[in-house]
């Protein structure tokens, strides 16, 4: 999980393209997190990809602009002087990333002057965080970064788009962060935790649910009897005030021989845009129990792609929302809130005639589809939308575990050109590999997004199965033609 607040000791900072400014060391925080009023020149193009989410503690959620060119503005509630900035690259499509920026200041939303200007900046990766110092020496409340993109993508669009922005200001607030001698131990081991906080704190609080603590002050020592994910949160204390930092899933107590006890699924929030629709009313009946199945599902698929549930990525949540709208289903949200929409309209018009047993079957697989998109793994410094095998690694694992789990049987696999049309041409292709050579295949498969520095599907394919892709290939049209 991403905390915003740390503090950072900034001696020298990339300015722009090729300028290095030396400023004094300080303690900076990021005001972004203390509370503001956001907005924006075109605030939300796709719901759950608005300008809030430019501001959020998540660095997976993301804004996107139709517009090439956008501002967005943060007021915050006092005057600060903010010595550095940092942007953030969102997770796909690098050629929505901003490449030319100016971030202005006000004092009263009205009169702007230039803080800082960048021109052809490229970005290295995928949510990667450029920071930027200043020079700045004045207090102001208004702070607006007015961005934009280079023009026509690969899709034909020209949206804008980043992750996240960061503004720090001095400090002198007793800025809490710990450090943790491990995250993942046995019942009964100890871990040690130790303060990393800034600006001298007179006082610790720390605070262990389910753990026995010892000691206090800078350093900790914590032992958990049960299996489970446990929290661990500081608060420090200083003549200036308080800080509190929270990590919900600062340690995991894992028994090797029961890899998946004290494992919980998020919490589920059930959210209905479109409730009077008929399709909304026929899947209220046929899922009365909606976060019981959402849950039930979790349970299953972490377990075709994880070992134990240390390594399962850490939600705090799960939103399902029912809108009326054209797409059947997508995952959306952040590395922290996942969020899963379907698709009323398609229910109500598309599965109109269909027996309510297959419905529920069907809309049972679409929601293992994509809540595997929730918990499966991204390869390193690829880009969903600009990469065909990563498109193919995406929605044919998806189709992987769906089909394993048994809610394929609405969809038959047919004859193909390649391997990367993704879906259901990917998934059965992938099918065929688990149960021709490995079992195994969709924890390996996950696993290479991970093991793998330079990912390729094709790559990924032969590291598992010891076989180039294209002869598999084959085999798997061959043995549809019988």
């Amino acid at each position: 999980m991403r905390i915003k607040r740390l503090a950072l000791l900034l001696p020298s900072v990339l300015l722009g393209a090729c300028a290095t400014v030396s400023v004094p060391s300080d303690v900076l925080r990021d005001i972004t997190v203390s509370g503001g009023v956001i907005s924006g020149q075109y605030p939300t193009f796709i719901d759950g990809e608005g300008v809030g989410e430019l501001f959020d503690d998540s660095l997976q959620s993301k804004y996107l602009s139709k517009k090439k060119q956008a501002w967005v503005q943060f007021e915050s509630p006092k005057t600060e002087v903010v010595r550095a900035y940092s942007l953030t690259s969102a997770s796909d499509a690098p050629a929505r990333d901003p490449v030319s920026w100016s971030l202005l200041a006000s004092m009263d939303g009205d009169n702007w002057q230039v803080l800082h200007q960048v021109d052809q900046h490229r970005f290295d990766g995928r949510t990667q965080t450029k920071r930027f110092a200043l020079e700045n020496q004045q207090a102001f409340r208004f702070y607006r970064l007015d961005m934009q993109q280079n023009g026509k993508t690969p899709w034909g669009d020209e949206y804008l788009q980043l992750a996240d922005i960061s503004l720090y200001a001095r400090t002198k607030l007793p800025l809490a962060g710990f450090s943790q001698s491990s995250q993942v131990i046995a019942p009964g081991q100890t871990i040690f935790l130790t303060s990393t906080s800034e600006n001298q704190p007179s006082g610790y609080v720390w605070y262990t649910p389910g753990g026995q603590q010892r000691g206090s002050g800078e350093k900790i020592q914590v032992t958990y009897a049960q299996p489970g994910v446990y929290g661990v949160n500081l608060q420090t204390e200083n003549a200036y005030g308080t800080d509190f930092i929270e990590r919900p899933f600062a340690v995991k107590v894992l028994e090797p021989a029961k890899p998946w006890l004290g494992f919980k699924p998020p919490k589920v929030i059930i959210n209905f845009e479109d409730s009077e629709s008929e399709g909304a009313k026929r899947l209220m009946r046929l899922m009365p129990d909606l976060q019981g199945d959402i849950n039930n599902v979790t349970h299953q698929l972490v377990k075709r792609l994880y070992k134990n549930f240390a390594q399962v990525p850490d939600f705090e949540q799960v939103e399902f929302q029912l809108k009326w709208m054209d797409t059947l289903a997508y995952r959306a949200g952040s590395d922290k809130k996942m969020v899963i929409a379907f698709s009323s309209k398609y229910i109500t018009e598309r599965l109109k005639d269909q027996a309510d047993e297959q419905v529920r079957y069907e809309l049972l697989g679409v929601l293992w589809h994509e809540l595997v998109h929730g918990y499966q793994l991204m390869p390193k410094n690829r880009s969903y939308g600009g990469d065909p095998g990563v498109h193919a690694y995406i929605e044919g694992m998806a189709d992987l575990v769906r089909i394993q789990a048994g809610f394929h049987k609405t969809r038959t696999p047919k004859p193909s050109d390649s391997w990367l049309g993704g879906y259901t041409n990917t998934g059965f292709f992938l099918s065929y590999l688990a149960d021709t050579y490995e079992p195994d295949l969709a924890y390996k498969f996950n696993q290479s997004a991970l093991t793998l520095d330079d990912w390729s599907f094709e790559k990924a394919i032969q590291s598992i199965i010891g076989k180039p892709i294209d002869s598999l290939w084959q085999e798997y049209q061959q043995s549809l033609a019988h």
